[in-house]
């Protein structure tokens, strides 16, 4: 796991959501979850809309997933999908917008990698402590997360 100190880019960081639910990684895992599980139905449905030629019907889409993409510190999706939710409210230029739609399912892809690896990782396995008497949890190691 990389360190943010020297990050210059990375896919994702966890620490809007740590100083947001200060240590309540309940509260922090229930966002991921809805994550992996919402922002990825937003990007199959703009898609399919642009696929359909509908793209005026992007922005929407592009507004919903915009909070949950800022909340993770996913900085370069987010210049992706306010373009994509500009763009599309004025129904012009559909190769550009095919195209940052395009690079911001690669940018989403590769962070919903990242975190995933990630998650399986901090995955407490039942018969490890993690050197602080309790069973290991998502931040209970000090680091701060960041995926590049």
């Amino acid at each position: 796991m990389a360190h943010g100190s020297t990050m210059f880019t990375h896919h994702y960081t966890l620490d809007y959501l740590q100083q947001v639910f200060q240590g309540n990684d309940a509260m922090v895992l229930r966002i991921l979850d809805v994550f992996e599980e919402e922002v990825p139905k937003y990007f199959d449905a703009m898609e399919r809309l642009g696929q359909e030629g509908r793209w005026r019907e992007l922005h929407p889409l592009a507004h919903k997933a915009k909070s949950s993409i800022g909340m993770l510190g996913m900085h370069a999706l987010l210049e992706k999908v306010l373009l994509i939710e500009t763009l599309s409210r004025s129904g012009k230029d559909d190769q550009t917008l095919l195209m940052v739609l395009n690079s911001a399912r690669q940018l989403l892809d590769a962070g919903l990698g990242a975190l995933s690896a990630d998650r399986r990782r901090q995955s407490p396995q039942p018969e490890q402590e993690n050197g602080l008497g309790t069973k290991g949890n998502w931040s209970d190691q000090g680091h701060r997360m960041y995926r590049a």
